[in-house]
This record gives C-alpha cells, structure tokens and sequence, in this order.
C-alpha cells in the first residue's frame, strides 16, 4: 500500500450502536429504508459497516440539524 492509500475500517453491530444511539431493530428499519449505510457481508455469519460511511451519515445528521437551526425571519 502506498502512504496516499485510504484504508476502510469495518464497523460490528456493537460498534456502530456506540456511534448511533439506536437498537440493532431501527439501525435495520433505517437501512432497509435507505436512511442508514448499507451493511456489508463479510462472511455467512457477519456482517459490517463500513466507518467512513456511518460518519458520513452522522455528519448529514448535524449539517441537516444546522440548516434547520437557522431562525424562520420571514414570519
């Protein structure tokens, strides 16, 4: 691997569940619904999420809580 390669970390179930304060069932719900990274199967009996993509949702969750923080002066 060359010094500019990105390395990828995997995330487990518990793992993603200190990052995202949901049960594993609505972390399952948001995902099947589009709103939550895609797990990745590593193997038959595991899976992961990928870090890069679970930080990039909870940085879509503070930018989307700071647009709508914005004070409505039109009213």
């Amino acid at each position: 691997m060359g010094s500019n390669t990105t390395v990828e970390k995997f995330l487990m179930l518990s793992q993603v569940r200190d990052i995202v304060p949901y049960s594993a069932s609505h972390i399952w719900r948001l995902e099947r619904s589009g709103q939550f990274p895609r797990r990745v199967r590593l193997g038959e009996n595991r899976v992961a999420w990928l870090q890069s993509e679970v930080n990039s949702w909870v940085e879509s969750k503070l930018a989307s809580r700071n647009d709508n923080s914005q004070p409505d002066v039109s009213k």
